[in-house]
């Protein structure tokens, strides 16, 4: 329990350490200091041991996570233009259908014909045709940008996880030379590439592809439609290296070395050898380290004869891992390979005895034997890891599959022949390629199974269904989950007589607990009450427009909506009361996917009051659809000279555009653009108008004179006039950018135009916060120099 209690207290230290703007590595050693004093002079209280274990977990991790770098040299060179990088490829090609993606370790950077060292590695997006491998030095041609954002995934941190903070798109390649690789791992790569070819060779499409991804890690080689029908009915962990695909090759190893008489010692020695190529060679991601150090340890406990208690190892594997690499517990690989393996931890086990109870029951005591025995690993297995990973699955990718048990059920006994047969015929495909050759046709029966059965259920049209759940619910479970299990295996002295104190009173402990619910919910819907404010909110929604506003009286509008639909409802969700379901009024500035892109899905959780826009036509399907779907309530196009006022005193006037926007419109340039005011205090909320439109708007003797700015289209080059700058005269400027956005927004040349007016932003503080009473004016962000 000790190991357990240090990695609950490490996992906190790094969820607060990565959630700390600094990193104050001088605070978290001072702080490790007084820890171990504490535990000195505590040493001799039993009691006191738990929590200064997981203390002692928490600074070391907060002291560890305060090294863990930022950025890399090549990053300061993103977004400056075309240049060369010269350096050597660290890792396996990564083979795409339009791409071939190389990691580089970058030496020298030529710029404006200027050659100088640096480090770091870059992520290069070269020609599908490329011939390059681990350990070439090339020289890469074209334009570091930082790695994107996206709805409820970051590439940005998906790649800083290791260690990568710059991005190469569009790239002309050549190789200088090769051999620079370690030799080792240069040959398990180059026989990973023969036996992905023999599969490709032996069998057709998609059940080599299919092969190849449970076999060797690759799942590059099956054809999108056909990984998304995995994902769409729950099975997509059958394409990947996992803790499953460990077990069942450790268990043939070593069965294998027990009928050949090897001494034990030999036999763990050779099993965990094999198991270390076998994870070097599928290319050792943070899952399959996981699974193989498990699968590991297991070998290891055999071999002592003791049996490894399954959460004491996960818990050794989490400190290990995170200790290497701390950032590697936001891999959503691992956490869902982390927590499949503590769901069969903590319910396989149970849940097979209640299975057997209910089907004893059911059957008589052989046939009901034989059934548990048959459908222990499909369904109470599938079950017992589910439980785990479906509020994952949900917080992550907002979807869920009802038959993902029922489809698990039909192709999991097979799996395990999938894996064993295969890799049989691969190794004999190099010594005795006619034999291996009927081994595949074997192992094609079986992979033709679980292809057909996953087609078959993907086509239905509730195979997969959109869920959201609230980050925070999520969170919720998960602790109420773990203090339950903790408490199981702990049980502390007051447990016992307050579980019984619960059995004997549950008529009143219900009662109460009721009550003090509905009581948290009055509390809460009296807070969510309007507070006689203006209060403006710029959304963190990437690089789009989204804005909330809530008036003094609690009505709400909604401007535009970004394209990340799960952002915008837990922004929605965050700001707006629980049980309030309606946008009062809602603006759409233009037709431009990344500003209503996430729009359909408030519409599926909240009515709207009235829609403004500008009603510039455009042809796109998806804002054709979202216009068929607003058509159940009024759409008003306006134009300048438009007002909207509410009973509370808040004004909303439309300066722009000044006509009927045509189909040949450019989009920027006929943006509706809206000034809300409230007492003396107003906002002038611009979108994406362009230069073009800004003088546009001034020639027709519009006065857009504003206390709040937002930048137009994000500040960057060229977005701003001097003459319309002047004529709104900004007390603060606000910018709605994402950080390292490719475009290099907000340019730092229309930055330099606003002089020493107040600048906040997106990128550095997140979601911005203005409210005001109509004479003062407050903002929740961090003020930005510039």
């Amino acid at each position: 329990m000790r190991l357990i209690y240090f990695a609950l207290g490490w996992a906190a230290g790094l969820v607060l350490a990565a959630n700390t703007a600094a990193r104050p590595t001088l605070a978290w050693a001072l702080l490790l200091v007084v820890t171990l004093v504490i535990a000195w002079n505590n040493r001799k209280q039993a009691s006191a041991h738990a929590w200064l274990i997981a203390l002692l977990g928490f600074t070391l991790a907060g002291l560890r996570y305060s090294f863990t770098p930022v950025s890399s040299d090549i990053a300061r060179y993103n977004n400056l233009g075309g240049m060369t990088v010269e350096g050597v490829v660290l890792a396996e090609p990564d083979q795409r259908d339009d791409r071939l993606e190389l990691r580089v370790e970058a030496e020298t950077i030529t710029r404006a014909g200027q050659t100088v060292p640096t480090q770091g590695l870059v992520l290069v997006y070269a020609p599908a045709n490329a011939a390059v491998r681990y350990g070439d030095r090339v020289s890469a041609t074209g334009t570091l940008v930082f790695p994107g954002e996206g709805d409820t995934f970051s590439y940005a941190d998906f790649l800083a996880r290791s260690s990568v903070y710059s991005l190469m798109r569009d790239t002309s390649v050549q190789v200088l030379s090769s051999g620079h690789g370690q030799p080792i791992y240069a040959a398990l790569l180059d026989f990973k590439g023969r036996a992905a070819q023999h599969i490709v060779e032996a069998l057709p499409e998609p059940a080599a592809g299919l092969l190849t991804g449970i076999l060797l890690g690759n799942e590059r080689g099956l054809a999108p439609d056909m990984a998304d029908a995995f994902t769409r009915v729950g099975a997509s962990h059958i394409i990947a290296i996992s803790g499953f695909n460990m077990a069942i090759l450790s268990g043939v190893i070593m069965g294998v070395l027990s009928r050949m008489r090897v001494r034990p010692r030999w036999a763990a020695v050779i099993g965990l050898g094999v198991l270390a190529i076998y994870t070097l060679l599928v290319g050792a991601s943070a899952a399959v380290v996981r699974a193989a150090i498990m699968s590991g340890m297991l070998i290891v406990g055999a071999l002592i004869r003791r049996k490894t208690f399954v959460p004491t190892s996960i818990a050794f594997v989490v400190v290990i891992l995170s200790a290497l690499n701390p950032t590697i517990l936001w891999d959503v690989g691992f956490q869902l390979s982390l927590f499949a393996t503590l769901g069969l931890a903590l319910f396989a086990n149970s849940l097979g005895r209640q299975f057997e109870m209910l089907l004893a029951r059911l059957f008589p005591r052989r046939t009901a034997v034989s059934l548990a025995g048959f459908l222990n690993e499909p369904l109470v297995v599938s079950l017992a890891a589910q439980i785990m990973t479906l509020p994952l699955i949900v917080l992550y990718f907002g979807r869920l599959s009802p038959i993902a048990l029922l489809v698990n059920l039909l192709i999991i006994p097979v799996q395990a022949g999938v894996l064993i047969i295969g890799l049989l015929a691969t190794l004999l495909s190099f010594i005795m390629p006619p034999l291996a050759q009927a081994l595949y046709w074997l192992d094609l029966v079986l992979l033709s199974w679980t292809i057909g059965v996953v087609r078959a259920f993907a086509q239905l049209p509730y195979a997969e269904i959109e869920f959201y759940a609230d980050p925070r619910l999520i969170a919720l479970f998960f602790i109420v989950l773990f203090g339950g299990v903790l408490m199981n295996i702990t049980r502390p002295d007051w447990v016992s007589p307050f579980a019984r104190f619960i059995r004997r009173r549950a008529v009143a402990v219900s009662t109460t607990f009721a009550g003090l619910s509905f009581a948290g919910l009055l509390i809460a819907l009296a807070f969510s009450r309007p507070d006689g404010l203006l209060h403006i909110w710029l959304l963190d929604a990437g690089h789009s427009n989204a804005i909330l506003v809530q008036t003094p009286g609690g009505a709400h509008i909604l401007v535009d909506g970004g394209r990340f639909p799960s952002r915008l409802l837990t922004a929605l969700g965050d700001r707006m009361p629980f049980n309030k379901r309606e946008i009062d009024v809602l603006l759409i500035t233009q037709p431009d996917r990344f500003d209503y892109g996430a729009l359909p899905a408030v519409l599926d959780r909240y009515s709207i009051g009235a829609t403004l826009t500008s009603g510039h036509p455009n042809l796109d399907p998806g804002y054709q659809a979202l216009l068929a779907r607003l058509a159940d309530y009024p759409i008003v196009e306006v134009r300048a000279g438009y007002t909207l006022s509410t009973d509370d005193g808040t004004l909303l006037e439309v300066l722009h555009p000044q006509d009927k926007p045509s189909l040949e419109d450019s989009l920027d340039n006929q943006t509706l653009v809206a000034r809300l005011t409230y007492g003396d205090v107003s906002f002038l909320l611009t979108s994406d108008l362009s230069i073009s439109g800004q003088f546009t708007l001034l020639g027709e003797g519009q006065w857009p004179l504003a206390d709040v700015l937002q930048l137009p289209r994000h500040g960057g080059v060229r977005s701003l006039a001097e003459p319309f700058l002047a004529a709104v005269q900004p007390q603060v400027v606000m910018v709605q950018a994402e950080a390292g956005n490719r475009f290099g927004d907000p340019d730092f040349d229309t930055l330099a135009l606003l002089g020493d007016v107040p600048l906040f932003r997106t990128d550095d503080s997140g979601t911005l916060h203005f409210w005001t009473d109509g004479t003062s004016l407050w903002v929740n962000g961090t003020r930005r120099n510039r």
